[in-house]
């Protein structure tokens, strides 16, 4: 595919409505450059800015600006200054001949936040007269008038723009700290404003006719075939449902996420046994695992829990395994999966079906024991390399690219056995809840379940579709910055002791037979710099991918810090940011390339200041975004002396004394790594030596038309393996068998649509579902 690059020449992302400096207004138009959508070939764009008052709207003694021959087409023209400006208005004076160019029949002003263009508001349609429109004060280096005529093509004599110089120029404010504002829109989601009165269901569907019993409870039940594990007795499956109905019914009240679609259609919610001869596997009584599977039935596919003995017998007071509360968080996550599996959101973003589920999980859990204290081990993956893209599967994989958001680049084969391609630690990014939690924080609890009913492909697209795409620029930026200081509300000292538990860490391929071996990176959020001459040039290995971000620690005298952002890729920013001695976060404006300034109106700790460098493009174009890295430089223009050591725990200013939480909060520890216990599709406990559990994998998933799909197995013994593909329906699209561990579906029995995929021999029978777009 072509790729297409795109370049702007950007101002300040976030603009600081400031109060003008002292001085008199002037026509700061002469300064500017001038650029157009087009100009006739006959005019000159020159005669926008060159001070001169016509006598009336066809007056070209002096030249004019016209788009002829462009009727009833939008038409721009633009200035770009090298500098900031507090601009108070605009005034334009319209070309008009009579003829092909004639006044607009609408125009309108914007300015650029750095971002996207804002709209400022509608330019006077008078002809023979200079046409005023108030700007209010707005701080910018670019501006645009944007026209059009209905009937003929437009044109302008005159347009200009009174203001004065911003206070430290470049784009970098004034130096105050910055506020980060609200975002209108927002984006919120409450699955009651489609279910205002949705009742507790009463019914079980049977879907199943191997089911020899059932035990019901509210808007759960468990359900069992004819060889039950011993184990598993109404002692484990009482507390259970109980667990269940407790953590879903906060999901629902509380938070306001839809059940599954069984409770939507007036079914209880459901829990099979795995290997008890039911419909759903042939699996024997004693086999493990538990995951979010399916049973096709009357057309339908019907999510639900199917769990083997060992989670369930977790339940039991009697059990004594040592790993039986996390068993127990483990059913919770793959019901949250049955609830997520016919919401039409993220069905391109596979990392968001683990973190997003995370998320709710470790959020509810929290806000019940107002215990903030741990998060999953995995969220600390997007604090100690924040260079990684927000959406990510597997994280920075050996080459030096990036995971994509379904796991784009990380599955490779030789033959029959899988190559890791991913690197220590990292290769879990996609378990990190740390994103969504930002957003909760950030634009409340509905804005989670919003993306998953609104947002039907990718997760930061999906965002930009509701909130706009400079408010989610912005939200990009927000949240590198928050990383940067620990500023994450009540998880601050869980993130603290991920940092704290990974920092230093020596990262490398995670298992062998490995794609690469890539040099070892000791982890650290901080990215080296060479200093040329005040100069600083970032280690080319962790520039950020889009939506990444580095963090230079620089070291600062004086009670003023000014730096120059130099931006090679295109769509960065650059902030400033610290916290006080007392712990109090503080931020500078944003800007996207020039001065960077920030007045320290209070001591930052240890006199460190971190610069902060995002990019924040949010589309994934395929593999040139994956493969991205996005450079820069940074001069050092006053009241920084240098940078400071990567290897410094520097955020761990966190905990000064405005910054801690109080005495009695439970000491931070690092959760559970989820994806030991919850990955998708394979056994939800940690299994040593052999297992007759087979794991499947099913890529890429969803899939595109005329695309093959490849299936992914362990099959040790190389047992004669049937694959058998069957629509909603019900129908046999193919059969197959292998006695390997890897198959390819080609493209012409896959029409668009649902399919379920069913892996069988003497050991295992194992399903997934697969979606064909």
């Amino acid at each position: 595919m072509k790729k297409i690059q795109f370049s702007l020449i950007v101002a300040c992302l976030c603009v600081t409505m400031a109060p003008l400096e002292s001085g008199a207004q002037t026509n700061i138009a002469p300064n500017a450059v001038a650029t157009t959508s087009y100009v006739s070939p006959w005019e000159t764009i020159a005669a926008l800015n060159d001070g001169f008052t016509p006598a009336g709207s066809n007056d070209k003694s002096n030249g004019a600006y016209g788009n002829w021959n462009n009727p009833n087409s939008l038409q721009w023209v633009q200035y770009d200054w090298s500098q900031t400006y507090a601009v108070t208005s605009i005034q334009v004076y319209w070309f008009n001949d009579g003829g092909g160019v004639l006044t607009p029949t609408t125009a309108y002003a914007e300015y650029w936040n750095g971002s996207a263009w804002v709209h400022i508001g509608n330019v006077p349609l008078v002809t023979n007269a200079f046409n005023t429109l108030a700007v209010n004060n707005i701080n910018m280096s670019r501006l645009r008038v944007t026209m059009l005529n209905t009937a003929q093509s437009t044109g302008m004599l005159e347009w200009r723009v009174l203001g004065t110089v911003v206070g430290g120029g470049g784009g970098g404010g004034n130096g105050s700290p910055y506020t980060w504002p609200a975002y209108s829109p927002n984006i919120s989601y409450n699955f009651r404003t489609e279910f205002p009165s949705l009742p507790a269901p009463t019914n079980v569907l049977n879907d199943c006719p191997q089911v020899a019993g059932t035990q019901s409870s509210n808007w759960w039940c468990f359900r069992w075939g004819p060889n039950k594990n011993s184990l598993v007795t109404t002692n484990a499956i009482t507390p259970l449902l109980a667990r269940l109905n407790a953590d879903f019914a906060y999901f629902r009240d509380q938070m306001g996420w839809p059940p599954d679609l069984r409770a939507k259609n007036g079914y209880r919610s459901s829990v099979y046994l795995y290997g008890s001869g039911l419909c759903t596997d042939n699996a024997p009584n004693t086999a493990l695992g538990g995951w979010q599977s399916a049973i096709n039935y009357n057309g339908r596919s019907w999510p639900m829990i199917l769990a083997s003995y060992y989670p369930v017998y977790s339940f039991d007071p009697a059990c004594t395994f040592s790993d039986r509360e996390f068993q127990k968080g483990a059913m919770t996550h793959e019901g949250i999966h049955a609830l997520l599996a016919d919401l039409p959101g993220v069905k391109q973003s596979a990392w968001f079906h683990e973190g997003g589920n995370v998320w709710l999980q470790q959020t509810a859990d929290a806000r019940r024991s107002n215990n903030f204290s741990s998060m999953g081990d995995l969220n600390g993956t997007d604090f100690i390399a924040p260079f990684m893209p927000i959406e990510c599967y597997s994280g920075w994989l050996q080459d030096g690219s990036f995971g994509g958001p379904s796991a784009e680049g990380v599955n490779m084969f030789n033959g029959n056995q899988q190559i890791c391609t991913w690197r220590t630690y990292l290769g879990g990014h996609q378990y990190s809840s740390s994103f969504p939690t930002f957003l909760g924080n950030t634009l409340g609890d509905g804005a989670v379940p919003w993306i998953w009913r609104y947002s039907p492909t990718r997760v930061l697209e999906g965002i930009a579709s509701g909130l706009g795409a400079a408010q989610t620029r912005r939200l990009i930026t927000e949240y590198r910055a928050k990383q940067a200081l620990v500023d994450f509300g009540p998880w601050k000292n869980a993130v603290l002791a991920l940092l704290n538990a990974h920092f230093g860490q020596s990262i490398g391929a995670e298992w062998q037979p490995s794609w690469m071996n890539p040099p070892v990176w000791t982890a650290t959020p901080y990215v080296k710099t060479t200093n040329n001459g005040g100069l600083l040039t970032p280690d080319p290995i962790t520039l950020p991918g889009w939506s990444g971000a580095n963090q230079i620690p620089l070291t600062i005298s004086g009670n003023t810090v000014t730096v120059n952002f130099e931006p090679i890729g295109a769509n960065m920013t650059c902030q400033l940011v610290y916290r006080t001695t007392t712990g109090v976060p503080v931020y500078s404006t944003p800007v996207s390339s020039g001065a960077c300034t920030l007045n320290l109106t209070s001591p930052p700790a240890n006199n460190v200041v971190i610069a902060v460098i995002t990019n924040t493009d949010y589309i994934y174009n395929g593999e040139a975004t994956r493969k991205a890295h996005y450079d820069y430089r940074l001069r050092l223009v006053t009241g920084v002396t240098g940078t400071a050591s990567v290897n410094t725990r520097w955020y761990q200013s966190a905990t000064l004394s405005s910054a801690r939480t109080e005495t009695t909060a439970p000491e931070a520890t690092v959760g559970i790594d989820w994806s030991k216990y919850c990955a998708h599709d394979v056994p939800a406990t940690r299994i040593t030596g052999n297992s007759s559990l087979v794991k499947m994998q099913v890529y890429p998933n969803p899939a595109r038309l005329n695309t093959r799909v490849t299936l992914h197995f362990l099959n040790e013994a190389d047992e004669k393996t049937t694959i058998s593909v069957f629509n909603l329906q019900g129908a046999k699209v193919m059969e197959a068998t292998t006695t390997g561990m890897r198959y390819v579906i080609e493209p012409k029995f896959l029409t668009a649509g649902t399919y379920l995929i069913k892996i069988k021999n003497t050991k295992t029978d194992q399903s997934q579902q697969l979606i064909v777009q």
